[in-house]
This record gives structure tokens, C-alpha cells and sequence, in this order.
């Protein structure tokens, strides 16, 4: 299936490892010029060779166009000379995945003030900056994608993600509020909402369990995909093939969705 992505220019944040990295290899093969941003430049200088190399094959052979820059998505004035240097020398951005890693895992009692304000800022304020500041062009433009990825707790609160579950249904709102203010300009704005999955993230959120209860890697893990009818984590790669979708030219009529990607965990009907 073509994309219809080739030629395009896509930003993705937090593109250095998960699901960020995934998005981005799979936009490069996809023939697409890609602009990643990461905390870790190590980490995003690893990322942005590959990415290079998936787009040299969808280019046969030739250089794709891959920018990196180490910042941090709260940084509002490095985050407007990244997108205006995008815009430079790849082009005004088509396609943006607005990522963030998520808060920190804890319970209600485990999180002070000043937690609350900087997950607030890490995971909605970064959006609202983000989508400021590409969405206007798109419209203009007559076209774009922004997908954002939120989390299960969007649609369930999920234990021990207490800023998660409270912070990451706003950015949901946030997409179907610009959802429909954008359609009518060609513009659609979905978001993608992960279980459990294979990351770094979740390495994270494991080692925490851990710590809380003193019980095994394995017996966390196995405490998750007990509960998921796939009975296994997730694969970035997985995410990313949606995400991919829902950035294409073919998915022009699907916006303001929250897509949730979890093996069946979320019990609901609808």
C-alpha cells in the first residue's frame, strides 16, 4: 500500500528510543524527510544514523533527509528554533507525532506540587506549544497529520500512573477540540492510546513496581499479560504502523479518534 508519504516532511518528538524511534524509521522507509528531536544525544545520534539508512533505501540508495537536535519538548524557545530550522531545511512540516515520554509513576500521596506542574508541563502544555505552532501552517497549506500519543489511561485510569491518568485525558480533549477546528482545512489530529508495550517507558514503570513490592521483573510482566487477551506486550513497531496510517493520504477522513493499541486489556464496550 502507498502512503503517499514520500517527499513529505514529518517532525517526531521524542524520537530517540520506543515508540518515537519506531515512527521515525518507519517514515524514512516510507520515503518521507524526517526532523527528530530527543533529551539523549546519544542515544538520538544512534537513532538519526538508522533513520538515514532506512531512508537511503526507499530513495535507492541515495541520501535521505534526516535533521536531528538534542532538546527538551517544555523548552519553548528550543523547540521554536528546531521547527522553524525544520521548516529551513526540510520544508514546512506535513506530519508531527507529539511525544513526550510519560510523567513519573506513583500514587496520588507520592506526588508533591511540584510534580503535578511538571508533568503538566511535560505532557500537556508541550501538546498545546506543538500544535501552536505547526497547526497554523498546515491549515494554510490545505494539509497535514498531527497524531498524538497519549496512553490506556486516556480511556482507563491505570494503577500507579496517578499524573498519567489525570493529565493524558486532556490531551485527548485537545485533539478532538483541534480535530474539529482543522477538518475543515484538510487537517486531521488523532491520537493513539498504548498499553503495554516493549520501551524503555516500561522498563521504567517495571523497576518502580519492583521497588514498590519487591516482587521480580518476570512477576510484574506476567501481572500485565495475564490480564491482556493477546497475552504478551506490545512491539513498537506496532504503534508505529498505525501511527503511519493515520499520517497517510488514505486516512484523510479519520480525525479527532483516540485509537487504543493494548492486546484487548481495556475492558470496555465501546
Amino acid at each position: 500500500m502507498d502512503l503517499g508519504l514520500k517527499g513529505k516532511t514529518a517532525l517526531v518528538m521524542a524520537a530517540s528510543r520506543g515508540f518515537g524511534r519506531a515512527v521515525a524509521m518507519e517514515l524514512a522507509a516510507e520515503g518521507a524527510k524526517v526532523a527528530l528531536c530527543a533529551r539523549n544525544s546519544d542515544d538520538l545520534a544512534t537513532t538519526a544514523e538508522d533513520v538515514r539508512e532506512a531512508g537511503q533505501m526507499a530513495w535507492g540508495g541515495m541520501s535521505g533527509s534526516v535533521l536531528a537536535r538534542t532538546l527538551d519538548v517544555t523548552d519553548d524557545i528550543a523547540v521554536r528554533d528546531f521547527i522553524s530550522l525544520t521548516e529551513t531545511e526540510l520544508g514546512p512540516v506535513d506530519m508531527m507525532l507529539v511525544n513526550a515520554g510519560g510523567p513519573p509513576a506513583g500514587n496520588f500521596d507520592d506526588m508533591d506540587l511540584k510534580a503535578w506542574r511538571q508533568a503538566y508541563e511535560l505532557t500537556f502544555e508541550s501538546a498545546v506549544r506543538l500544535c501552536r505552532l505547526v497547526l497554523p501552517g498546515m491549515k494554510q497549506r490545505g494539509w497535514g497529520r498531527i497524531v498524538q500519543i497519549t496512553s490506556v489511561s486516556v480511556v482507563q485510569p491505570v494503577e500507579n500512573l496517578m499524573l498519567s491518568s489525570v493529565l493524558r485525558p486532556a490531551v485527548q480533549a485537545l485533539t478532538k477540540a483541534l480535530s474539529d477546528e482543522a477538518a475543515a482545512f484538510g487537517v486531521t489530529v488523532n491520537s493513539v492510546a498504548p498499553g503495554f508495550h516493549n520501551t524503555s517507558a516500561v522498563q521504567r514503570l517495571i523497576a518502580k513496581k519492583m521497588e514498590q513490592t519487591g516482587c521480580t521483573a518476570e512477576d510484574v510482566v506476567s501481572g500485565w499479560t495475564d490480564e491482556i487477551p493477546a497475552g504478551r506486550l506490545g512491539e513498537p513497531e506496532e504503534l508505529a504502523a498505525l501511527i503511519l496510517f493515520l499520517m497517510s493520504q488514505r486516512a484523510g477522513y479519520l480525525t479527532g479518534q483516540c485509537i487504543v493499541s493494548d492486546g484487548g486489556w481495556v475492558k470496555k464496550t465501546f
